[in-house]
């Protein structure tokens, strides 16, 4: 008789497979990410100055420095009333948008969604220019008003225009798919017994939808706060620091101010706060979720 071999400890070749699929992505995420990410961490307890050969540890100095950096709050309100300001319109829009398109039919709701999504295939320096070119040209000429982005006050909000319009396109797909995902014998039932469009849209839309609104909210605040490409492309940080972000700031002692180890503890503690953020809201969301 013939003696069976025994499996027993050996690797499947497909799981050994499976290995050898990932490693390319793998040794892109060390090399690109990890590594990079840890050297990071290391210059955030140095003095490095982003240019010398050598550098000495100080410690936890960057970080008692950050504490009482006072160049630094500005940076910090603008960042959070920007983001504030982008994620109720950007999420007022989309959800907006996403409800009339769910009541199209045909080729006209595809090509309306479509138009709303091709702006996010471009990246965020492009559409900066191309609302700079607007701004400064189109509604001087037409409507003879000075472009927001040279005003304290309206910069911040023509910041969030264009990255409304470079990025709505994301969070309206995720609101439209949901909703189709909504069983039609709710509102159905729910007409039955007399209750308005606004009491379906507050008692089966909401409710139905909520694992939507736990994304599009969380990612666009975090997006937001760490804004920087439409930012860097449209404004620079000007007027008069008035639209610097967090981002920005990093930039800046990282490469112009010649401060990268205080720019890596900047950087670091940005990392820790978006990190507890995100956590926070995805807590505070998905117990929501429950609720309703």
């Amino acid at each position: 008789m013939k003696r069976r071999r025994s499996t027993k400890g050996l690797v499947d070749p497909s799981a050994r497979a499976k290995y050898v699929f990932a490693l390319p992505a793998l040794t892109f995420f060390a090399v690109a990410i990890a590594i990079p990410f840890a050297a990071g961490i290391n210059i955030a307890f140095t003095d490095w100055n982003g240019v010398a050969k050598s550098y000495h540890y100080v410690g936890f100095a960057n970080f008692a420095k950050l504490a009482g950096d006072s160049r630094i709050v500005s940076p910090i309100r603008n960042t959070v009333l920007f983001s504030a300001l982008g994620v109720v319109a950007n999420n007022v829009l989309t959800l907006s948008l996403a409800l009339l398109f769910d009541r199209m039919r045909g080729r006209l709701g595809d090509f309306c969604r479509l138009v709303v999504f091709i702006p996010c295939c471009l990246s965020g320096v492009l559409s900066a220019f191309i609302w700079k070119f607007i701004y400064r040209f189109v509604l001087s000429t037409v409507f003879g008003v000075p472009s927001p982005l040279g005003s304290v006050t309206f910069v911040i909000p023509a910041i969030v225009v264009i990255s409304l319009w470079c990025s709505a396109g994301i969070n309206m797909l995720i609101y439209y798919s949901a909703l189709k995902n909504v069983p039609r014998e709710l509102y159905e039932a729910a007409l039955v017994d007399g209750a308005g469009a606004f009491t379906r849209f507050r008692r089966v839309t909401i409710p139905m939808i909520a694992p939507a609104f736990t994304i599009c909210i969380t990612l666009t605040f975090t997006n937001y706060l760490r804004e920087f490409g439409n930012v860097m492309a449209a404004t620079g940080g000007g007027p008069a620091r008035a639209s610097e972000t967090i981002s920005m700031y990093i930039f800046d002692n990282l490469y112009t101010y010649n401060k990268a180890g205080y720019g890596q503890a900047i950087s670091f503690a940005f990392l820790v706060a978006l990190t507890l953020i995100a956590s926070a809201m995805t807590a505070f969301f998905r117990r929501r979720e429950v609720e309703l």
